[in-house]
């Protein structure tokens, strides 16, 4: 897959969300906030809230920082198979 979706998570306990992302075996690449909603990451990408979904291509380059829920199905498949296409 050229794109694969990524979430951005600001867990107040470490431990728990890390269980929680091992229990539901949640797909995509899975980011904590070391740093709670203070972090370089969270203020650069205008993080407001959570989840936060993100787009990136299989080089590591972010295609969108505000992207659809997977389960949003057309749109996230829309911008995969743009990706795809111009790939």
């Amino acid at each position: 897959m050229c794109g694969q979706p990524g979430v951005v998570d600001v867990p107040a306990d470490e431990q728990k969300w890390k269980d929680m992302v091992a229990e539901k075996e949640l797909k995509g690449i899975q980011l904590m906030s070391d740093n709670g909603w203070d972090t370089d990451f969270v203020k650069d990408y205008l993080i407001r809230g959570i989840p936060r979904f993100i787009l990136i291509d299989k080089e590591g380059k972010i295609i969108s920082a505000d992207a659809p829920r997977p389960s949003s199905n057309d749109k996230i498949k829309e911008m995969i198979n743009n990706l795809l296409v111009s790939a």
